[in-house]
C-alpha cells in the first residue's frame, strides 16, 4: 500500500520547520522544557530514582550487564516461531457519530509489553478511524501458558477526544505507565501528551496527567530507563516532522522537554519522526526513525551523553515506506529491528538481527508475508520476555485487528541464512 500522500505532509512540515526555526531567536527561552506544564528545571537535584540502579527489571532490556541474568544465547534454544490475531478482524464495536455500533472499525498504534509476572500486555487505540471521536485505548492481555489473549477492555477513553499513539512501559516496581495522545483540535498536530499509571496491575488507572498541554509533540514508543537513572521519553513534532525527548528523574512526577528548538539540531534530523530508542552496551543511546523524505531508509542517531546531545540522522541499508518501526536489544547485547521491508508498501513484517548494536543486519528474515490482497502490516512494537528470552510484536493487521508474532532469536538466525 503506497502512502505518497504522507511524505508530500511530511516534506511539507520540513519546509515549515525550517521557515520557523530560522526566523526563531534561538536564544529565547520561550520555547524552554518548562512551557506552562508545571515542571522542574531542578530535577537533577532529586534522590528519588536513588534505587533505579539495577535497571534489570526493565522489560525493555536496556541494561544487560547483570552477570545474574540469563542472556538466553541463540546456540541453546530450540527454533521457535508462531503467529496469530489478538481477535477476530472486525469483531470489536466502535460508535460512528450516528450513535449505531458498527464492527468495520480502525485498530491501530499498538504497544506492546511484558508484566512482572509474564503477562504480555498489548495497548492500542480504536474508533471508527484515526482522530474519530469514538477512538480510545484499549488493552488485552496473554497470560502465562493462556492459549488465548483476553478480550480487550477498555484503558482509557475520554468522551471529549480521540485518543491514540500509546506506549506503555512497565516501570522497575511494576508500575504500568501508559503515554499517550489526546487530539484536542482539528487533528494529531493539536494534541496534548498524557499519562495513565496503574499501580495494580491494570485492575485500575490513574486520572491522566498532561505532560504537554501544547500542540504538535506526539508519542510512539515507551521511555528508556539511562545509566544515571534519569527516564528518557522519545517524542516527535507532528508539526516540524522531527525528533525531540522529555526527560525525567522521578519517573515523571516532574520532567522537563529536550533539546531545545536549535536550527543545527534541526538540520541533522529533518523528517524523522517516531523515534525508538535503546541503551546500548557502552551506555550509549540509539534511536532508529521513520523517514519522511524520499531516501525512503531507515534512520539511525546516537548519543554518547545520555541523551543531551545527538549525532545527526544517517541511513541505515534498512529501507522504510514512511512508516513507523521498533528495535529491541536482547539480553545477549544483539539487536532486532522489526519494519516493513519495502521502500513503499506496509507490507512485508520483517525482523533484521544485529550482531553489532544496528550497525550491521546480518540475518533478515519476514515475519508474516502471507497476503493475499494489498496488506498492511504496520506499526510495530516489541519486546524480549526476561522470563524466557522470546521475542514478541505487535502490530496493525490491515487496521481490522492487532496481529502479534512470536518467535526466538535461533528462528531468526536460520530464517535469515535461507534467505541469503
Amino acid at each position: 500500500m503506497k502512502r505518497p500522500f504522507h511524505r508530500v505532509l511530511m516534506l511539507l512540515a520540513v519546509f515549515a520547520g525550517l521557515l520557523f526555526l530560522i526566523s526563531c531567536d534561538n536564544n529565547d527561552d520561550d520555547d524552554s522544557a518548562d512551557g506552562g506544564t508545571g515542571n522542574d528545571d531542578d530535577n537533577d537535584d532529586n534522590d528519588d530514582n536513588d534505587d533505579n540502579d539495577d535497571n534489570d527489571d526493565n522489560d525493555n532490556n536496556d541494561d544487560n550487564d547483570d552477570d545474574d541474568t540469563d542472556t538466553f544465547p541463540p546456540g541453546e534454544q530450540t527454533p521457535l516461531y508462531e503467529k496469530g490475531l489478538i481477535l477476530p478482524p472486525d469483531s470489536l464495536e466502535c460508535i460512528p457519530e450516528s450513535g449505531v455500533p458498527q464492527l468495520s472499525c480502525n485498530h491501530h498504534g499498538s504497544t506492546v509489553a511484558e508484566l512482572p509476572d509474564g503477562t504480555i500486555a498489548a495497548v492500542w487505540y480504536h474508533g471508527v478511524t484515526e482522530g474519530s471521536a469514538d477512538a480510545r485505548l484499549v488493552w488485552s492481555r496473554l497470560e502465562p501458558e493462556a492459549a488465548e489473549w483476553t478480550w480487550p477492555e477498555v484503558l482509557f477513553d475520554d468522551p471529549d477526544h480521540s485518543e491514540g499513539n500509546p506506549a506503555l512501559w512497565v516501570a522497575e516496581d511494576g508500575t504500568l505507565n501508559v503515554f499517550f495522545v489526546s487530539i484536542y483540535g482539528d487533528g494529531w498536530s493539536q494534541s496534548h501528551l498524557r499519562l495513565v499509571k496503574s499501580l495494580d496491575g491494570g485492575a485500575s488507572w490513574s486520572d491522566p496527567v498532561d505532560l504537554r498541554d501544547r500542540y504538535c509533540w506526539m508519542s510512539r514508543h515507551r521511555p528508556v530507563r539511562l545509566a544515571d537513572g534519569d527516564l528518557l521519553l522519545p517524542l516527535y513534532s507532528e508539526c516540524l516532522a522531527y525528533p525531540v525527548f522529555m526527560r525525567s528523574t522521578d519517573d515523571f512526577q516532574t520532567w522537563v522537554e529536550e533539546p531545545h528548538f536549535e536550527l543545527s539540531y534541526y538540520l541533522g534530523h529533518p523528517g524523522q519522526i517516531q523515534p525508538a530508542m535503546i541503551l546500548l552496551g557502552d551506555g550509549g543511546l540509539s534511536a532508529i526513525t521513520r523517514d519522511g523524505l524520499p531516501t525512503q531508509r531507515i534512520k539511525r542517531m546516537t548519543s554518547e551523553d545520555n541523551g543531551h546531545t545527538w549525532s545527526a540522522s544517517r541511513m541505515t541499508a534498512l529501507p522504510n515506506s514512511g512508516t513507523s518501526v521498533d528495535q529491541v536489544r536482547l539480553l545477549d547485547g544483539h539487536v532486532v529491528v522489526i519494519y516493513n521491508n519495502s521502500p513503499t508498501d506496509r507490507f512485508p513484517l520483517t525482523a533484521a538481527l544485529s550482531l553489532d548494536e544496528g550497525e550491521t543486519f546480518p540475518a533478515i528474515a519476514d515475519v508474516n508475508d502471507e497476503c493475499e490482497d494489498s496488506c498492511a502490516f504496520a506499526y510495530p512494537s516489541i519486546l524480549q520476555s526476561r522470563h524466557d528470552g522470546t521475542i514478541w510484536v505487535t502490530y496493525s493487521y490491515n487496521r481490522q485487528t492487532i496481529g502479534w508474532v512470536h518467535f526466538n532469536e535461533r528462528w531468526l538466525i536460520e530464517e535469515g541464512q535461507k534467505a541469503r
